[in-house]
């Protein structure tokens, strides 16, 4: 009787051991299935247009920074609303508009034209392309002699120097950002057409997501499998088997009796 209760114990227990790795397998496969791919967001984007611009603001498209340059790239820092995208464009934050652009799903190595150029006499930054402003527009002064100046972007502006065009330089000096007058710079370098080969972005490149590297799978398949684990180790653990202690008992006076005859 008590053997048979035993042995309806040791099934009932396997037979739950059993449910438990069954519902590990399912809490592993739920995981896969809740997450089993994330579409990778695009980082990058090619400059399209000849005439596309870097807005401060997406309120009026006359608030410019400057021009950028075809072929080059922008970085997507956000998908702001259904015109723009909000970007970084060789350390300088704006908003570009979607039909200038074209995302790409590679990081390119040469996302900005390395260009520098020099001032060989002292010139203001200023804030806006002009000389002449309803406010004071001045920056600061940048010293004679200046060489390698950052070149980020152009701009069309007041003909500061008559017969020297309207282009103004977009630049970085100290912790400024500013334009200069291209008619006050030299050794302005040749910007190339960027060559890099890149792919158009599109929403079907996933990267596959490894479910055991999420740390909520892992955590239900931990306490799942443990408990079962456990159990059948208890079950099947090999029992210490007992010696049995003889005990000699003394003979009898009978036997010694019977022995003597």
């Amino acid at each position: 009787m008590v053997y048979t209760i035993n042995m309806k114990i040791k099934k009932l227990t396997i037979i739950n051991s059993l449910i438990m790795i069954v519902a590990s397998i399912l809490a592993l496969t739920n995981c896969v299935n809740t997450q089993p791919v994330i579409a990778k967001p695009p980082m990058y984007a090619q400059i399209k247009n000849s005439n596309t611009y870097l807005y401060k603001s997406v309120e009026s498209k006359d608030n410019k920074w400057c021009i950028i340059e075809k072929s080059y790239f922008v970085k997507i820092i956000s998908n702001y609303n259904t015109e723009y995208y909000k970007v970084e464009y060789n350390g300088i934050n704006g908003f570009v508009l979607k039909s200038q652009i074209q995302l790409i799903n590679e990081t390119p190595k040469n996302a900005y034209p390395n260009i520098n150029f020099n001032i060989n006499n002292s010139c203001y930054l200023r804030s806006s392309p002009k000389i002449k402003d309803m406010t004071d527009n001045t920056i600061c002064i940048i010293p004679a002699n200046t060489k390698k100046l950052t070149y980020i972007g152009k701009i069309i502006g007041e003909e500061a120097v008559d017969l020297k065009g309207s282009i103004w330089y977009l630049t970085k000096y100290e912790d400024n950002i500013g334009y200069v007058y291209s008619g006050y710079t030299t050794s302005m370098g040749i910007i190339s057409e960027n060559q890099e080969q890149v792919t158009e972005y599109t929403s079907n490149n996933y990267d596959k997501i490894n479910p055991l590297a999420n740390i909520d799978c892992i955590v239900i398949i931990v306490l799942t499998l443990i408990p079962t684990l456990l159990i059948l180790i208890m079950l099947y653990k090999p029992k210490k088997v007992k010696k049995l202690k003889v005990v000699r008992t003394p003979p009898s006076v009978t036997d010694m009796y019977d022995e003597n005859l």
